[in-house]
């Protein structure tokens, strides 16, 4: 599965999420983004589920705080 990297880490709000949902909305069939934030995007989740894409947020470490990564992808939650 191909995958783009989209780093909104060092954006103010709302871009981050904008940025996000643009990027999940490009998808292509067999295609995955993964979108760099500045926190855990819980309003994204509910937005990405209401329009049938899967995600996975994992915690990448940076300095002494954290970014987070959401993998989205269209279709079944991951590992279905």
């Amino acid at each position: 599965m191909d995958e783009r990297f989209v780093d909104a880490s060092d954006l103010a709000p709302p871009e981050p999420l904008q940025v996000a949902l643009q990027a999940a909305t490009a998808l292509r069939p067999g295609e995955r983004v993964r979108v760099r934030l500045p926190r855990q995007p819980y309003p994204l989740f509910g937005l990405l589920a209401e329009q049938g894409f899967s995600y996975e947020s994992v915690a990448v470490p940076r300095g002494e705080d954290c970014v987070y990564d959401v993998v989205i992808t269209r279709g079944p939650a991951f590992g279905s």
